[in-house]
């Protein structure tokens, strides 16, 4: 093969590789778009004025970051095997009315799914501090599931930081959260 022949191979190349991005950008953007949800995971305090006691709630947040609406249907998390793989899934039970009740959970998937996010709207479930299940720590990810089937998880960080609070407010309620 000559210099020319091995040019119009790596042009050809190029034409089919700058083709299969604009086809993958134009499906992603315009007919196919995912709405990105950023979730976090905190323990917070609602201190109130005429208040001594500062009730602590586990918070799981998310955001739609767009481009499109997005249906949340349950908060949840996983559990992951040795090679990776999802192992198994656990539901998470959120708090009903909020901070009025503070141990009133509505069914088994939890209170005020599924729940519908526009662009830029914020969605907070919130759960019991002292949960023995979160405590032992052995999840590796906690997040929403929508209406798709798509899974979005709060950083591994923000589990790390909540987890020694999740574990005090388990010994202030005489919860044995220890793995056995």
């Amino acid at each position: 093969m000559k210099t020319a022949d091995w040019a119009l191979v790596i042009s050809l190349f190029s034409l089919v590789v700058s083709a299969a991005s604009f086809v993958w950008n134009v499906w992603s953007k315009f007919i196919y778009p995912k709405p990105g949800v950023r979730v976090s995971f905190k323990m917070v305090q609602f201190i109130s004025e005429n208040s001594d006691d500062v009730p602590e709630v586990l918070r799981l947040g998310a955001t739609n970051m767009g481009p499109g609406e997005v249906i949340l249907d349950k908060a949840l998390g996983n559990f992951i095997g040795y090679f990776g793989q999802t192992t198994r899934y656990l539901l998470l039970s959120t708090l009903w009315d909020y901070p009025t009740h503070m141990d009133l959970t509505l069914g088994r998937l939890g209170a005020g799914f599924p729940v519908k996010l526009a662009v830029g709207e914020s969605f907070s479930a919130y759960l019991v501090p002292a949960h023995e299940r979160l405590a032992k720590g052995d999840y590796q990810r906690i997040g929403f599931t929508d209406s798709f089937g798509r899974d979005h998880w709060a950083p591994r960080k923000d589990i790390l930081e909540a987890l020694p609070y999740i574990r005090e407010a388990c010994e202030k309620a005489n919860i044995d959260w220890r793995v056995t």
